[in-house]
């Protein structure tokens, strides 16, 4: 007997659940359905309408008619567990096919990243089980008693499992098969997998023999088991088979999500709150592939009625010839590899192991400084210039304090404020801050510099918002460029989570109009400007991507796009110099949470990369307006190296700082972590006007390192705290590569192994510093400003100490 009411029932809940997460929370980050407000009208493409017309019907109609398949006269905590599943495996089918819809290709990237959808679908959709579950309670205390001359011969809809156990061998079977030919590429290649590293136990080879074979054969187990539990005399078979191997997985996920709660509890953090969601996703994600592989081959089989332990007089051959299939053609959608490599460079390049190293092979770190003095940012306090000049006294003091390195920050507004027309002053105010900082030994990282998209987000006066606070401007994007379609300019909670930034990166990502290609093409005009320029490092393409309407779509595969068209376009304009490093960032989400899902690992086949998050740890992370560290210190360090070696790719934070008190700041902790990974960053920031964006109405002094007075406009002394730190000694470059580094405000120790004489250490301070070496010759130390330089050459292992 199947319950024909459920069906309804379960789709009026869950469209109750998607209208209300839609109106409580209009980022789409953690409702099911992001709906920003933006118009429909006109429709540019089928992306601007996926979401209400692809993925909001499928996922109601998958749950309708799986629900009305499983609604069968069984025990009504097995039917609300069924629809549950039905919920999962829908919400994640609907949003691959949206996604598609969105992108049209990166089917493997797309279908790992549905696991999200279905961590958040086992969540927004329990009151849909539930509602099915009560209303079967309520039916059947309320429903009169069935007649006393029934036939008592009559099978009960709830006599159990059921009597055909060809079903759970087969799925488990299927469950088996498939996790040990693609379990490496759909659960152990996740693109999230840098954040919770290696499992003991999963279908993945990182987990080793026993650990993958453990896996698989739990795998089975729980599909076999659920499949028998779950299933009934009247069961829809494929359904139940396809739904058991979802449950599989997930249980699986659980498991791991124990295993992996020792190490998410270190740190003195509170990471293991999302690594529950990061573990699960990837589960969830494989078992929606079970799910549909399992139903495939139990609907392919006959409806037969074995007797209890003959399961192999099913169709041998039929399975077999499925199975093959699955193991053959499968495995073929694991992503492909990418071995391209640019030719030498006169500048900075790329070492086998990922390190930074300069033409002559020396290891190098950038250790510098954001200069924001370029930008063009809203002018939020009339009274104020929004930023400080740029003289060349500020590269005089950079290298004061032993810096090596410049994070220019450009603005696209500034820089083509008309579309195709480029600002000759605004080029040679650029050109100039490269050649002055060269001039004092900087090198200079050039940034495609954005907050919040641009200036134009600006909410009108007199403006209401539903969710959230009225915007100001920020800085970025021409307003030419900006398409928000009618999307509120509102900030909930927080700049970056606002309907309209939101629409506009969307837009940007999808080259509405033909934006995107624009800001490529400025991008191809800039390298070919600094071909031969060897002390640009190189390129930021995208300062803090806005994570668009519909995170990872948007924040990973279109953004990824957007990289490798920039970077095609830089290559094309250096054809007749020399390739430069591009440094590439995840979405503005991890500057706020500390990890995110990055784009593909195949998103370009050019080898000169540096992955270059902002590690704010413990400074302005979302989490720290709580109270709580979700992501401490050193976890974003180990996430951000991992995710770099994920990549292939140099390591590089792009910024970090804005501690607040500096007298109770954990910079130390920070520089510590800085030395420990032997990798370099830009603190952000030099010189911040009391008239920029970032600072408050009633701001006092304006900046993070050297302060402006507000009342007075005049310079104060930047805070000691950060000054001893920043200006710790360091080695600028080393031969070979360096094996250990440890430095504090006074004192360094460096090991390192390879040949030249390309050791070149900062010493901050008025006093000789006292040095002692293994493996070195031609120790000196020279004078330089604001400390001392202290070179040396070396021959195989060597190691140098410096005290004041």
């Amino acid at each position: 007997m199947r319950n024909r009411w459920l069906s309804p029932i379960a789709v009026v809940v869950l469209a109750a659940v998607i209208v209300l997460g839609a109106v409580f929370d209009p980022s789409g980050l953690a409702a099911p359905y992001t709906w920003t407000g933006a118009d429909l009208l006109p429709v540019a493409g089928l992306w601007q309408v996926a979401a209400p017309a692809v993925y909001v019907p499928l996922l109601l109609t998958g749950v309708g008619v799986l629900t009305w398949a499983v609604a069968r006269g069984r025990a009504p905590l097995r039917t609300a567990l069924l629809v549950w599943g039905a919920v999962v495996w829908s919400a994640m089918a609907a949003k691959l096919v949206m996604s598609l819809a969105m992108t049209f290709g990166d089917v493997v990237y797309l279908a790992w990243s549905t696991g999200f959808t279905g961590v958040k679908a086992a969540i927004f959709g329990l009151p849909v089980p539930a509602a099915t579950w009560l209303a079967q309670v309520l039916r059947r205390r309320l429903a009169p008693p069935p007649p006393a001359t029934a036939d008592p011969s009559s099978p009960e809809p709830d006599a159990g499992p059921a009597a055909d156990s060809g079903p759970g061998w087969a799925a488990a079977g299927a469950a088996v098969v498939l996790a040990a030919s693609v379990g490496g590429v759909w659960w152990g290649g996740s693109p999230i997998g840098y954040a919770i590293g290696d499992s003991p136990l999963a279908p993945a080879p990182e987990a080793g023999p026993l650990g993958c074979l453990a896996a698989v054969t739990l795998l089975g187990v729980l599909t076999w088991a659920l499949n028998r539990r779950l299933g009934g005399a009247t069961s829809p078979r494929a359904v139940v088979a396809g739904l058991s191997a979802l449950g599989a997985a997930a249980t699986l996920g659980l498991v791991e999500v124990a295993i992996g709660i020792p190490g998410d509890l270190a740190g003195g953090d509170l990471f293991w709150a999302p690594a529950i969601m990061l573990r699960l996703a990837p589960a969830l994600s494989f078992g929606a592939l079970l799910a549909l592989a399992t139903a495939v081959i139990v609907a392919l089989l006959p409806a037969t009625q074995p007797v209890r332990g003959t399961a192999l007089t099913l169709p041998r051959t039929r399975m077999a010839v499925v199975l093959a299939a699955a193991v053959l053609v499968l495995p073929l959608l694991q992503p492909g590899t990418t071995t391209a490599q640019p030719s030498r460079t006169k500048g900075l390049t790329l070492s086998a192991d990922r390190r930074i190293v300069d033409a002559d092979g020396n290891e190098v770190l950038l250790r510098g400084v954001n200069v924001n003095q370029l930008e063009d940012y809203f002018q939020k306090r009339p009274d104020k210039a929004v930023t400080r000049p740029l003289t060349e006294a500020d590269f005089a003091g950079m290298e004061r304090m032993g810096f090596n390195v410049v994070r220019l920050a450009l603005s696209w507004s500034a820089l083509e404020p008309r579309p195709g027309q480029y600002d000759p002053a605004y080029l040679a105010r650029i050109s100039w801050a490269v050649e002055a900082a060269a001039r004092h030994g900087l090198r200079t990282v050039i940034d495609m510099h954005q907050d919040a998209w641009g200036k134009g987000v600006d909410a009108a006066p007199g403006t209401t918002c539903r969710n959230g606070s009225p915007m100001h401007g920020w800085d970025g994007a021409p307003t030419w460029a900006d398409r928000f379609d009618g999307a509120p300019k509102c900030e909930f909670t927080g700049r970056d989570i606002s309907p309209a930034v939101a629409r506009a990166f969307t837009n940007l990502y999808q080259d509405r109009d033909g934006i995107q290609t624009r800001l490529v093409a400025a991008w191809g005009m800039l390298a070919e400007r600094f071909a031969n320029e060897p002390m640009v490092a190189g390129y930021d393409l995208l300062n803090e991507p806005g994570f668009g309407e519909a995170p990872p779509v948007t924040s990973g595969v279109l953004l990824g796009r957007y990289y490798d068209r920039a970077i095609k376009a830089i290559r094309a304009g250096e054809r007749r110099g020399f390739p430069h490093l591009v440094f590439f960032e995840p979405s503005v989400l991890w500057s706020g949470l500390g990890f995110e899902v990055p784009v593909p690992k195949d998103f370009t086949d050019d080898r000169l990369l540096v992955f270059a998050p902002h590690l704010y740890n413990e400074s302005i992370t979302i989490d720290q307006g709580t109270g709580f560290t979700v992501t401490s210190i050193g976890r974003g360090f180990e996430l951000a190296s991992r995710a770099a070696e994920y990549y292939g790719a140099g390591l590089w934070s792009g910024e970090w700082g804005w501690f607040g008190d500096p007298a109770s700041a954990p910079i130390t902790r920070y520089t510590d972590q800085e030395d420990r990974h032997r990798i370099g960053g830009a603190f952000w920031v030099w010189k911040q006007s009391c008239g920029d964006a970032h600072a408050g109405a009633e701001a006092e002094t304006g900046g993070n390192l050297m302060i402006e007075e507000c009342a007075t406009g005049k310079d104060l002394p930047p805070p000691a705290e950060y000054v001893a730190e920043l200006s710790r000694p360091y080695p600028r470059s080393a031969p070979g590569r360096l094996t250990g580094l440890t430095s504090d405000r006074a004192s360094l120790t460096a090991r390192g192994e390879g040949s030249g004489c390309g050791l070149d250490v900062w010493f901050p301070g008025d006093a000789q510093p006292v040095v002692r070496g293994t493996g070195l010759r031609d120790v000196a130390a020279r004078r330089a400003p604001g400390g001392w330089r202290v070179t040396a050459c070396a021959s195989g292992p060597y190691s140098l100490t410096a005290h004041a």
